[in-house]
């Protein structure tokens, strides 16, 4: 067999890596970031199964000062310096490469791709040979025997670099290309551009003159501004070609023998993964040593009538599902998927159904019971990542690549075996979940509440359809009342959306002080344009900010008016799985951001009404349920006392802090005890405080100072969390929800602040979220044992909206006092607060 050698050009291939994952989804529990080691391990495994080379080397960089930097000074001088987070991953792909045995070179003065052309120089006659490598000058190398493979996206989408590709793409030759990037420069390597030569003229000058040596020797020849750019940069272009050149003399000692590749060290690899916590990737290793026992050639699949599947069945308890537009894919065990049509299949009693995002199966009526999502499971095990697609999952957890195949008659790609996949990532993830104490949160809180939202999105929430049209004509009409006052005020018409033609309008026609700068000049967004407003109280300003506010509630009722359904009612969807400390979310159309405190956006809730045949809106919410959990955390005497009191709970705190009596405590007492109390849940320093209240860091720190002499309980208990957070890489809830934080340990002293807020707040924000959950699950249950109609509709964060059935207001309302308020055994009591009425803003409270 032909030789085939693979040269990895390392460090390129590891800032792909580096740049392609975010190193937040990627850390391990000590705060070790993993995004490079795991980017580039996956790649060269990809590369290794897809291209089966018999012999393969790497090439690394050993510094910035090389050959060329002793040249030209001013070469890659413009880089930033290099993340920490990476350089702290360098030495654990040198580990990786070592575990995998493959040779790594390095030579002091040279750059990698040097060290690849002189691997190339050296076996490039008798072999075939392809380069992985994201640096454009090794297509210089490209040959009929040799390759590059260029990643055009991330770190799995590769293009193939041949000499007609090369042609295509440049329009010059391989051996020509170090002539054309020469002309070209490259800002990459900050290489000096020629003033009017693109790639288009340097492809067309070389093609002309065979090289750049001709072109020079015609210098004078070449007419235009681009020829006299040419001529006054031609001792730059010189200096260009001779650092594009790529050098085949490093001296390295290395033999075919050398590159031979006889498979990985199985035992190092699996110990380096472990100590990275990078466990998807250790089966696709052991299939580069030895066939996996799960492959998807492993999995059987076979056609079946949907009663031919039912006495395959029997006896079967759980069944994994997933769905193309035509065919159901079913199994009862990991090796085995059957096909059903889809127009056959029905739903089958008394069976816990396993899927992967099972939330629409519910909501069609395939299926009406489900005790295993692997999309939540894995989200609980990290709450950061966003790769939580069923391949995604099977290529980190199984350790192989989805074989996608097209449907034919939707053409939707689709992997009839995912089924039997679900079953083997069952058994992964809930041993996962099992390690990490979380099943619980997954099987009493996740997958629960996972069936009522599936109920709560079928069930929609009415709207008032003449109201929302006249709201929207109403807003339309201050819109354009406002934008002619600016017109008006301006002088001349303008587009006011436009934030490039009203920066001409607010700093140069009208003169007025600048704001922040921004890459396109001057920021023109809302907090900009308040501050100009109260610095320099021109009239154009409040216009301005009334077309910005009156045009976001416009598309606001734009978007529930294109989201009513044809029951005249609007099905949000919740997002069980996005949010890092476990709340919910709401899309198509988000109901959780509708304005609460101004009297337009209470307008639009006006809107959303109970429709027959119910009878009213009824909203319960907890009365300060952050505070109430920190008070809990914290055991400290003052809070919990306050609480237990029953009094208002800024008032009592701000009587404390101030040392005066409950009734002497004053509005602005209140007002800013009430800013510093939510405020140090989420880690608010003293300058953030003195902003929100309008004072200086001085007086915020003494009031700070003087709130934590009188609840000395929750200075220690912040103090503690940020502590045992940064001790073992996360924070956990009241039930055991985690939220990973590896930048508590940052050398960056921004990010780690950033990273401690997170800590502080995680546990409270994520602890409400449980309980909300806890409480939705303990309603729902008591609607219906106790056989009324009234049914749960929404849920804001801390608050549910319920659509009312006739006569059942007051035992709903005892109800749901009894469920919410019983919903968790907090130190400090849970408090419910309930209202009726026509409307969702009427039934505020």
């Amino acid at each position: 067999m032909k030789q085939r050698i693979l040269l990895l050009d390392g460090h390129s291939l590891a800032y792909r890596a580096y740049y392609a994952l975010p190193v937040e989804n990627f850390t391990t529990s000590t705060g070790q970031p993993t995004n490079a080691v795991y980017g580039f391990a996956s790649m060269i495994l990809n590369l290794i199964r897809d291209e089966k080379p018999t012999h393969i080397a790497a090439a690394l960089d050993v510094s910035r000062k090389t050959f060329r930097s002793e040249k030209f000074p001013e070469y890659k001088a413009n880089r930033a310096a290099t993340p920490d987070e990476f350089r702290s991953q360098m030495s654990l792909i040198n580990e990786l490469l070592l575990a995998m045995n493959i040779p790594a070179y390095e030579s002091e003065g040279f750059e990698a791709d040097d060290i690849i052309a002189t691997l190339v120089s050296k076996f490039g006659k008798d072999s075939e040979i392809l380069i992985c490598s994201g640096d454009r000058d090794s297509f210089q190398l490209v040959t009929g025997n040799v390759t590059v493979l260029y990643p055009k996206k991330g770190v799995t989408e590769l293009a193939r670099m041949t000499p007609a590709a090369i042609e295509e793409k440049y329009g010059v030759t391989p051996s020509q290309y170090p002539d054309f990037a020469a002309l070209r420069g490259d800002p990459s390597d900050n290489l000096p551009s020629i003033p009017g030569v693109g790639e288009k003229t340097a492809a067309k000058w070389i093609l002309e003159f065979g090289s750049l040596a001709e072109l020079i020797a015609h210098a004078d020849e070449i007419s235009g501004k681009a020829g006299n750019s040419f001529r006054d940069g031609l001792e730059k272009v010189k200096v260009n070609r001779e650092l594009t050149q790529l050098r085949s003399d490093v001296p390295i000692q290395s033999s075919m023998e050398d590159l031979n590749w006889s498979g990985p060290d199985l035992k190092a690899v699996t110990e380096l993964f472990e100590k990275l916590e990078i466990r998807a990737l250790r089966d696709r290793v052991k299939s580069l040593a030895a066939p996996s026992e799960m492959t998807p050639s492993k999995i059987k699949i076979s056609e079946v009538s949907f009663s031919e599947f039912m006495e395959i069945a029997i006896g079967a308890t759980s069944i994994a599902i997933d769905i193309s537009p035509t065919q159901i894919s079913c199994a009862i065990n990991a090796t085995h998927s059957y096909l059903i049509p889809r127009s056959e299949f029905k739903e089958i009693e008394k069976v816990e159904w396993i899927a992967h995002g099972a939330k629409p199966l519910l909501k069609s009526g395939l299926i009406s019971r489900v005790s295993f999502d692997s999309e939540i499971a894995a989200y609980l095990l990290n709450p950061g990542s966003r790769d939580l697609e069923i391949a995604d999952l099977i290529r980190r957890f199984l350790g192989f690549e989805l074989e996608i195949k097209e449907n034919d008659l939707f053409s939707n790609p689709w992997d009839p075996s995912v089924s039997a996949h679900i079953f083997r990532l069952q058994e992964v993830l809930l041993e996962e979940l099992q390690r990490m104490e979380a099943l619980e949160l997954f099987r009493d809180i996740e997958i629960p509440t996972l069936h009522l939202l599936a109920e709560m999105e079928s069930a929609g929430i009415g709207v008032d359809q003449e109201k929302l049209a006249a709201l929207h004509s109403e807003f339309s009409s201050h819109e354009s009342n406002a934008i002619k006052e600016v017109y008006n005020q301006v002088g001349h018409e303008f587009n006011v959306a436009s934030p490039k033609q009203l920066q001409v309008v607010l700093f140069e026609e009208l003169q007025l002080p600048k704001t922040k700068r921004i890459k396109t000049g001057y920021s023109t967004d809302a907090d900009s344009l308040e501050w100009l407003r109260s610095t320099t109280q021109h009239p154009v300003l409040e216009n301005l900010l009334r077309i910005r506010e009156t045009a976001k509630l416009r598309t606001t009722l734009e978007g529930l008016r294109d989201a009513i359904g044809l029951d005249g009612r609007i099905h949000t969807t919740f997002q069980q799985t996005i949010t890092a400390t476990g709340r919910l979310s709401s899309t198509e159309p988000n109901l959780q951001n509708i304005p609460v405190r101004s009297a337009e956006g209470r307008s639009i809730r006006d809107c959303f009404i109970a429709q027959e045949p119910y009878v009213e809106i009824l909203t319960a919410d907890y009365s300060q349920i952050e505070m109430r959990i920190m008070a809990h955390l914290s055991e400290d005497v003052g809070l919990l006392r306050a609480f237990h009191q029953g009094e208002d709970l800024h008032s009592s705190v701000a009587g404390e802090v101030f040392g005066v009596k409950h009734q002497e405590v004053t509005p602005e007492m209140r007002r800013q005890i009430k800013a510093m109390s939510y405020g140090l849940a989420y880690g608010l320093s003293s300058y953030g405080l003195a902003q929100q209240l309008d004072i200086t860091p001085t007086e915020a720190s003494a009031l700070m100072e003087k709130y934590f002499q009188r609840f000395g309980g929750i200075q220690d208990y912040l103090k503690k969390v940020v502590h045992l957070a940064r001790e073992r890489g996360f924070t956990e809830t009241l039930l055991g929800r985690r939220r990973y934080l590896p930048e508590l340990s940052h050398e960056n002293r921004q990010r780690r602040e950033v990273a401690e807020r997170m800590a502080l707040n995680a546990p409270i924000q994520g602890s409400a979220a449980d309980i909300i959950k806890i409480a939705m699950i303990r309603v729902s249950r008591a609607l219906s044992e106790s056989g009324l109609n009234s049914r749960l509709l929404l849920q804001v964060h801390d608050e549910l909206i319920f659509e009312v059935a006739l006569g059942e207001q007051e035992e709903l309302a005892s109800l749901l006092r009894r469920e919410m308020g019983e919903a968790y055994p907090l130190k400090a009591p849970l408090d419910v607060n309930i209202g009726f009425g026509r409307s969702w803003d009427l039934a505020a409270h």
